[in-house]
């Protein structure tokens, strides 16, 4: 990048360093950016080029359902720092002594402070912090994605603070070339929070191998692939009586309980949580060949026995729910079905189909969990064998197997 060291007075040579900045922030958001890189390269060259920048710091409300919104902080002598808060565990109090939160309350879109004057050092606590390390000035922007009035509405934009310790502080050209520059680095922000929201929200609600095959262009109609894979499906029992029973409020929190304890260990063995179904959910844990078969089957085995005992365990009357798990191993054809319309990316086949049939007979046979006789013979445990069972849709019978550490 051709950048010149600005010096006072030198207008020519901040312009063109200018440009060449605009020019490279254009071309990191028609490339495969990353926001963090992208950031703290930005403040780089502003404090190499342009004038002197001792922090920076960026933070985006996130379109996700765990995480609130993510902060990147940069300091020119150290690293950047990233942080994402959990919607339920963000610290307010901080937040609401930041000079951010002030900004948004007031619907402010520009706001500094003489770090030099005592009294703004005493407005927010964080001003003490930077007046220690030196700063003499600090601006803030927030830059809506949109109309304005409904990007604060909806937290949809990106909020910028920047600190500098120049002797005499931001001077009103250094001010106006933030406002020219924080913008395009705003719209860069976009592309890649549009573009992590979109991952983030396939992931959520499809899971990570079906929203990648999406992304890759699975997305039409009858798209997919015949895949190999130990097919898992989950059924509370009762539930009819237990809603009818409790209030609503009441049975979605222990519905999600019972989710969060067979679910999580699904997904820490490595299956795919595919659809939650009513008070049920359906799972693979793909096979990539015959000799990994085994280890797979395990895992789902694993996924069954660690979540009953994670449930057995929990802390509320979830403790006392009952419910089944069928396990079989087969091709399934994994891709779009639906309407013309509105698609679900899930699985189907006969094996989907026995592995349903197993749940349902943990009822009739008074056991947790029942796997088919090809995840049986590929594991290395003492199982509960029972009698031939009749299943329908099939002309033979099918021995079925329950691991008695679960009995």
């Amino acid at each position: 990048m051709n950048l010149h060291k600005s010096t006072p007075g030198n207008q020519a040579s901040s312009e063109n360093n200018i440009k060449t900045i605009e020019r490279w922030l254009t071309r990191q958001m028609l490339g495969e950016m990353k926001l963090t890189e992208t950031f703290s390269e930005f403040s780089k060259l502003i404090d190499l080029n342009l004038f002197p920048l001792l922090r920076s710091h960026v933070t985006m409300r996130q379109l996700h359902p765990f995480i609130d919104h993510t902060d990147h902080t940069w300091y020119r002598d150290g690293e950047l720092n990233t942080n994402s808060q959990p919607r339920a565990k963000s610290d307010r109090l901080i937040w609401t002594r930041s000079p951010l939160f002030y900004m948004i309350e007031r619907s402010l879109q520009e706001m500094s402070f003489d770090l030099t004057d005592p009294k703004n050092v005493q407005l927010f606590p964080v001003f003490s912090d930077f007046k220690e390390i030196g700063a003499t000035d600090y601006i803030a922007f927030l830059t809506p994605f949109g109309n304005f009035e409904t990007a604060l509405k909806r937290s949809d934009g990106l909020i910028s603070s920047w600190v500098t310790d120049k002797a005499g502080g931001f001077t009103e050209e250094d001010k106006e070339i933030l406002r020219r520059l924080v913008p395009l680095f705003a719209g860069a922000a976009r592309i890649a929070k549009r573009e992590e929201t979109l991952t983030d929200v396939l992931g959520a609600y499809l899971g990570p191998l079906a929203s990648e095959k999406i992304l890759d262009g699975k997305n039409q109609r009858g798209d997919g692939d015949v895949t190999d894979a130990v097919i898992w499906i989950c059924d509370l029992r009762s539930s009819s009586a237990l809603a009818d029973s409790m209030e609503m409020p009441a049975y979605l929190a222990l519905l999600n309980q019972f989710f969060e304890c067979l679910a999580e260990a699904v997904m820490e063995q490595g299956g795919e949580v595919l659809k939650f179904m009513g008070d049920g959910f359906l799972a693979i844990f793909p096979t990539e060949s015959t000799s990994t078969i085994s280890k797979t089957a395990q895992r789902a085995l694993d996924a069954a026995l660690e979540g009953s005992r994670a449930l057995r365990e929990h802390p509320s009357n979830a403790r006392d729910l009952r419910y089944g798990i069928g396990i079989h191993h087969g091709a399934v054809m994994f891709g779009n079905i639906g309407a013309t319309e509105r698609l679900d990316f899930s699985v189907i086949g006969p094996a989907v189909n026995m592995t349903s049939r197993l749940q349902d007979l943990t009822k009739e046979l008074g056991v947790t969990i029942l796997v088919s006789t090809n995840i049986a013979e590929k594991i290395a445990v003492e199982w509960q064998n029972f009698p031939s069972q009749t299943i329908p849709g099939l002309i033979d019978p099918i021995d079925v197997f329950s691991p008695k550490a679960s009995i």
